[in-house]
Order: structure tokens, then sequence, then C-alpha cells
């Protein structure tokens, strides 16, 4: 016969045992739906190519001077506004721009690369040229995946000349100085620029690299702890990054004003101008 003492250790022992198959059970089943979201990864993406004709650059190339309509053609046939137009043919780099033309009416071939657990992006076969890029210039993707949510990557471009950025990758990894050339491949991505004077963007990349380098990667930021403090922060990720090298300067980017500041945020902020778009319907963009 079972002693009280027996009984008593036996029921402690079977709500243990429930407890753990309970959180057992739990985890596996938030696994399981983390792996479903990357398992659909084939299907989730599509990437923009014109369903338009392609037409002779050279003429409106070779002009002096444009009209709106006529940067508005270029738009439509490179994905590159005034901006990246202008500074191509300033630094003349006119055959990069019927590079970037061709590569953009193109039919690629998509890929997945799953580069951290549950996490993934997008890739072409191709590498599409960028337009000029500007210290301060923030170059947006909207390819990389978590499971099912559709986070973006973003990062600061703290060495145009030199096609430098600086970003923050993924979890387990710290901010570091990285080349521009990581987003060529992938199947979509954004150029922007600030509408912030040049005294303002030095002073922001300026801080980037002494301040930001060798920070923890850390999603929550603005969910656990403060989005923005005054002496500076001790994690960050890819927009969050960009996001709070600015503000220290006077400068938000977050169009949404959220507790936590993504890639889309900064994309659609009437505080950047569009330089180059690829991989985006052009009328939609991030919108």
């Amino acid at each position: 016969m079972q002693t009280e003492e027996t009984v008593t250790k036996t029921k402690k022992g079977r709500k243990a045992l429930c407890w753990v198959l309970g959180i057992t059970l739990s985890v596996g089943s938030i696994l399981g739906g983390l792996q479903l979201g990357c398992m659909r990864s084939e299907t989730a993406f599509q990437h923009f190519t014109p369903d338009y004709a392609k037409i002779d650059l050279m003429p409106l190339l070779e002009k002096e001077q444009r009209t709106d309509e006529e940067y508005e053609t270029l738009y439509r046939q490179t994905g590159l506004t005034r901006l990246g137009i202008d500074g191509l043919l300033a630094d003349g780099k006119l055959v990069k721009i019927l590079e970037i033309q061709r590569i953009f009416f193109e039919k690629k071939t998509l890929t997945v690369d799953n580069f951290a657990p549950f996490t993934y992006d997008y890739e072409t076969d191709v590498y599409m040229p960028m337009a000029k890029l500007e210290d301060g210039d923030i170059i947006v993707t909207s390819t990389t995946w978590f499971s099912w949510w559709r986070y973006g990557h973003a990062a600061l471009v703290v060495d145009g000349e030199n096609n430098q950025i600086l970003e923050s990758i993924s979890p387990g990894t710290v901010s570091k100085f990285n080349k521009a050339q990581t987003f060529q491949d992938l199947a979509d991505f954004m150029i922007l620029r600030p509408k912030a004077d040049i005294a303002t963007k030095a002073s922001v990349v300026e801080y980037a690299k002494q301040e930001m380098v060798g920070l923890p990667y850390r999603l929550t930021i603005g969910i656990l702890s403060k989005k923005y403090k005054e002496d500076g922060v001790k994690g960050t990720h890819c927009a969050h990054l960009v996001w709070y090298a600015y503000k220290r300067f006077g400068v938000d980017l977050d169009s949404t004003g959220g507790g936590v500041v993504k890639p889309r945020d900064m994309a659609v902020s009437d505080k950047v101008d569009l330089v180059q778009a690829y991989g985006f319907d052009l009328d939609g963009l991030w919108g």
C-alpha cells in the first residue's frame, strides 16, 4: 500500500512531467510554425521585371538637359531617378546606365539563401550595378524574411567613394563594416538619400563609425529596451542602426513612430529621396 508521502511524490512527478511535456509541445509547435514559414519561401516573393518595351536611351542620355517627362521615362527604363541619372552622368558613367537598363529588363532566376536559423533572403543570378553612392545614403531591401515575417534589411553608407557600408546583420553577430556589393545580387534593393545637409550627413557617418561598430544584434530594441537613449545604446539591429545615427542629429526617419523601426519605415519616409529602385514595382515600391 502506498504511503501518503509516496502518493504526494507521485502527484508531483506527474505534474512535473506534464509541465515538461507541455513546454516541449509548445516549443515544438513554435519551431514547427517557424519552419513552415521557411518552407513557403519558394513562392513567397515576386521580383519585378517590366512588362513594357525597352527603348533606346541614348537620345535622352546625350542631351545636355532633360525634361521631367524624360527623367520619368529614364526611371521607367532603369529604376534610376533624376538623382541616380545625374550622379552617374556627372561621373561619365553613361555605359553603366545602359548596363543597369539591360539587367533591369532581364528575366532573373531566384534562389533562397538560408543564412541564419529560420532566416533567409532572395538572391538572383546577376549583379545589378548601383547608382553613385554618397556618404549618409541608406540601402534597403525587402528580400530578408524571418519565417513568415518579411522584415527586410538596411545599411548605412559610410564611405560612398569606396562603397563601404555599416550594417547589423543577424542574431549572434555584431555590427560591422561591409561592402555595398552585398546588396547587388539580392532580388530587390533601394538606395535612399535623406533630405539632410552635407554637414549633418557627415556628422551622422562619423558618429556611426565611432560609436555604432561592434554592437550586438538585438531585434528587441524598442520593445525590451528604449529605442533611443541620449548616452548611446549597447545593442542594435539593421534599421535601428541607421535610424539611431540620424536621430542623434535631429533627423527622425521612422515614418510610423513605432517601438521598433523597420527598413520599410525608412523607405516610405517623406524625409528621404529615392535614388535607385530595383526589383520593386516602380508604382508601388514598398508601399
